[in-house]
């Protein structure tokens, strides 16, 4: 008996002394990236799809695709609302079909200053095309124009001809869809615009209004004209979708020709065995107890050597207040910020205590927000404030503990394979 309970003991402090054992670090080689596009679950995905390569390969890092470049391609072939929807799955699974090469990082970087602009400029006249073309879009699925419709609908027009000429230093935008797409933004300017009054145009402006009705002739005649407003979502993808692929075209001209890092051929080849799949459970507001079994599931995860995408509230980041209640509202959505999409890519202990290494998509600008937040939260004088002990940041990367992550956490992914190497029980513990 003797015997026996000592193998328990053993089993037990071998048990104990592996939950206490650091992973091994995953994306230790990778930039921290900055926010390009506004969408942080492009970065994630492109983590996912990172993660599993390395995983494939033995390897410790690999050059990356551009998530800008791959979301907005991956995005315009879906259609912008798949990716839109918050989950990085619905980046991770259509982007491992990928059959494009995509631009990596270092060469984007390079070669859009190489052009005599900026990142940031280019992410601005991206987001740019891309507001107004949704707002022309919605505007030509009502009937009737007010007047404030039609100065939005000039206003949207002069800012698709703004972004698409400034884009066109990037890209080669000189074929015909962006040509007709300028020309039809001309043309809605030209007929919108105030005119002056005359006889000829009072009697022809009466003969349409009997004909059609007022205010309907000038919709439907723009409808018919302007060329995505036909089917407009996905006319508008199209053209969305031809944008990034222009610029991705240049970039990779660019790559072969200056001889910058590429992607490796195989990197969306090497994810094609696996399945992501999200599991949210943002309503109702959970923490504590039921968060644990989720928090443990993540790190199981990234023992078996593969990175999670998970949903929190962006305000965790600024750590500004003591408890839940500053992060999460009753019911489960996000206080003092939306939704946010990072990566977890190591588990690390300090002091017998678990925390989550966590790739942002901010850089190293996310650790003076988080700094001035703790110290905000502490001027308050309220107790509980987060510290070091709930949330510290080194580079750019995150380190959230448990009970402290559990206060915005509300998804994750996981990944699924076929593969006999990693079964569903060793991969998940169920």
């Amino acid at each position: 008996m003797k015997a026996v309970s000592l193998i328990f003991i053993l089993l037990g402090w071998l048990n104990f002394a592996y939950s206490q054992e650091n992973s091994p670090s995953l994306l230790s080689s990778q930039p921290v990236l900055n926010q390009m596009i506004g969408n942080c679950y492009t970065h994630s995905g492109t983590d996912l799809l990172t993660g599993v390569y390395l995983k494939e390969k033995n390897l410790s890092s690999v050059v990356q695709p551009h998530p800008l470049l791959l979301g907005g391609i991956v995005a315009g072939e879906l259609g912008r609302g798949d990716i839109e929807s918050g989950f990085t799955c619905d980046m991770f699974n259509p982007a491992k079909e990928n059959t494009t090469q995509v631009c990596s990082v270092q060469a984007f970087n390079r070669y859009v200053s190489s052009t005599g602009t900026t990142v940031l400029n280019l992410r601005n006249q991206v987001k740019n095309l891309e507001k107004n073309m949704g707002k022309l879009n919605d505007l030509f699925s009502e009937i009737h124009w007010s007047q404030s419709d039609k100065e939005e609908a000039i206003e949207a027009a002069r800012g698709i001809i703004g972004a698409t000429c400034s884009l066109n230093s990037i890209g080669d935008f000189d074929n015909p869809k962006f040509i007709q797409l300028v020309d039809d933004a001309r043309e809605l300017i030209t007929d919108l615009s105030p005119r002056p009054v005359t006889l000829g145009s009072i009697f022809s402006g009466l003969a349409d209004a009997i004909i059609s009705g007022p205010g309907v002739f000038l919709a439907r005649r723009m409808s018919e004209r302007f060329s995505f407003s036909d089917d407009g979502q996905d006319a508008m993808n199209h053209i969305l979708k031809t944008t990034y692929k222009e610029i991705n075209s240049q970039c990779m001209a660019y790559t072969r020709r200056t001889n910058q890092p590429r992607v490796p051929g195989d990197f969306y080849a090497a994810s094609t065995n696996y399945r992501c799949s999200q599991d949210n459970y943002m309503y109702p507001r959970r923490s504590g107890a039921f968060i644990k079994p989720k928090l443990d599931s993540i790190d199981r995860q990234i023992r078996e050597g593969l990175p999670v995408g998970i949903s929190v509230c962006s305000a965790i980041f600024y750590a500004r207040f003591p408890n839940i209640n500053g992060y999460r509202k009753t019911l489960g959505g996000c206080n003092n910020g939306g939704a946010h999409a990072i990566t977890v890519t190591g588990i690390e202990y300090r002091n017998g205590k678990r925390f989550f290494k966590i790739r942002n998509s901010w850089g190293i600008d996310g650790c003076r927000g988080l700094e001035r937040g703790k110290s905000q939260c502490a001027e308050t004088g309220r107790s509980g404030c987060p510290t070091d002990r709930s949330i510290t940041c080194e580079n750019g990367v995150f380190y959230m503990s448990d009970d402290y992550l559990g206060l915005g956490l509300y998804a994750h992914t996981t990944l699924r394979t076929a593969s006999p190497r990693v079964t569903p029980r060793n991969m998940y513990g169920r």
